[in-house]
């Protein structure tokens, strides 16, 4: 269940490394990164999906944990976790946001 969560959230499964190889097959690589480019666009929208997901869950069990008293909530518990989700998608999105405006505007 873990490998194809991993394949959904992870376009960097279909791009090659460009650091190996002779100079004919490092051009090679960055041409079929940049072929691929538009998983890139595809799979920023599944975070942003999951993020959106995220922000709503994590203010819902903030609501539901605001109520209580003294011990630490289950309800915070899930806002915090939730919270750190968020924060590691807005990462996601950056890094995949830069690897497409690299790969969209230089040519090798």
């Amino acid at each position: 269940m873990l490998q194809v969560l991993w394949r959904f959230f992870s376009p960097f499964r279909m791009m090659k490394d460009v650091n190996r190889g002779s100079f004919e097959e490092r051009v090679a690589a960055y041409r079929h990164n940049r072929s691929m480019r538009g998983e890139l666009s595809a799979c920023m929208g599944r975070w942003a999906l999951s993020c959106s997901v995220a922000i709503v869950l994590t203010a819902y069990f903030d609501a539901l944990g605001s109520g209580g008293s003294g011990a630490l909530s289950i309800f915070v518990l899930l806002a915090a976790a939730c919270g750190t989700f968020i924060a590691c998608a807005i990462c996601m999105l950056f890094v995949m946001a830069y690897a497409y405006v690299y790969l969209t505007h230089n040519d090798w």
